[in-house]
């Protein structure tokens, strides 16, 4: 018995002699694995320097690279020398005309041309012809989810003005508050637009009526003066007179050319007439008081597309206008005519020089090239015209 006890005692020892050295060699792997790590780690961690020093390197290589917002403003810059240059043009117009009217544009916005013009430059008062910069901010700065609630604004609106028929509380849509402006020539729409426009530019919904306004106009002087307008002054969103509201005719053919952008603006000003219904549900009719696109008038002209009249007893009565035929697109800007009639005759007149001056210039290419493509439209424009009416 004594024999086998001490047997099992150096059984004993033994194993714990042979665990102990397991220990030991298994606490020796696991530095070792630990050291390994580390040393990739460390490793690793040089490269990434030598990558970021190598990266850093390149940066420099470029960091004096333009960035895209100077790219953008060079490209805006180099623009507006291009517009300029269209809109400084000097003996260099085709067409000539003895008009009544003071202050007149004729642009052919397909080749970027001016036809004709008379003191465009010289300052007059633009009346409602300014909703076409108004229209098109909101169309800028309004998406078709925006909700225009009528508010504190109407009461800005002044005694006199042409309206919408727009109440406090009603809600429109952005394309209803558009053709408020355009055909109704709406001033209670203006300010509509103005005061919820003015909160989104300012990002700030609390803005009062008052502000929310000024910030609408600030932004209409900011963007005339980034179009390279010279001779322009906005005080309010609606035209109403005021000496200190001023444009010119070329001025405001820039304007004009820059709402092109916006093609809700040129939709709008096309209508003749629209029934609906508000937001809130209260029915309302418009018509659109341009002569040139509505059948009948007695100054309907068939190639008329738009876009906005105004009228004021110190502006004269002033239109914009549109048209389309031989593959180009004339815009006329006339401002200051003592007489309606005229103003609309006019524009016929010198719609019809313009296309005239068009014709003739294809006709003059296309005999230089025989094979040369003449519009389709061509014979169809023929047969429209002896449809025209007359000039009175």
């Amino acid at each position: 018995m004594a024999k086998r006890k001490l047997s099992n005692n150096r059984e004993a020892v033994r194993r714990r002699k042979a665990f102990f050295s397991f220990m030991v060699i298994f606490g020796v792997l696991v530095v070792a694995a630990v050291c390994v790590v580390l040393l990739i780690s460390a490793l690793s961690q040089v490269e990434n320097v030598k990558t970021l020093r190598i990266e850093a390197m390149e940066y420099r290589k470029i960091e004096a690279l333009p960035t895209q917002s100077e790219l953008t403003e060079q490209r805006h810059l180099d623009e507006m020398k291009q517009i300029d240059k269209i809109f400084s043009q000097q003996g260099a117009q085709p067409i000539e005309e003895v008009i009544q009217t003071p202050y007149f544009v004729l642009f052919d916005s397909t080749d970027q041309k001016v036809l004709f013009s008379k003191d465009a430059d010289v300052k007059a008062f633009p009346a409602s012809t300014t909703k076409v910069l108004t229209a098109a901010l909101v169309a800028k700065y309004a998406d078709e989810k925006t909700i225009f609630t009528a508010g504190d604004e109407q009461d800005m609106v002044s005694a006199g003005s042409s309206l919408a028929n727009i109440q406090k509380g009603q809600q429109l849509d952005r394309d209803m508050v558009i053709d408020a402006l355009m055909l109704p020539s709406g001033n209670d729409a203006a300010y509509l637009a103005a005061a919820v426009v003015g909160r989104i530019i300012a990002d700030d919904k609390t803005l009062s009526a008052e502000k929310a306004v000024q910030v609408f106009v600030d932004e209409m002087n900011r963007t005339a003066e980034s179009l390279g307008c010279k001779n322009t002054h906005f005080t309010c969103p609606d035209g109403f007179h005021d000496e200190e509201h001023y444009t010119s005719a070329m001025d405001l053919m820039r304007i004009t050319v820059f709402s092109e952008d916006f093609p809700e603006v040129a939709a709008s000003g096309a209508k003749t007439h629209r029934d609906l219904n508000y937001l809130t549900g209260e029915a309302i009719s418009w018509s659109n008081s341009n002569k040139l696109i509505t059948e009948g008038s007695g100054y309907y002209y068939p190639y008329a597309t738009g876009l906005k009249t105004g009228m004021t007893e110190k502006s004269g009565f002033c239109i914009i206008a549109s048209a389309e035929r031989f593959g180009h697109e004339l815009v006329i800007v006339s401002l200051g005519c003592d007489d309606s009639n005229v103003r609309y005759n006019e524009c016929i007149a010198l719609f019809d020089e313009g296309f005239a001056y068009i014709k003739a210039q294809q006709e003059s290419e296309s005999a230089e090239a025989p094979d040369a493509e003449v519009p389709d439209s061509e014979t169809e424009d023929e047969t429209a015209a002896e449809e025209a009416p007359a000039m009175e």
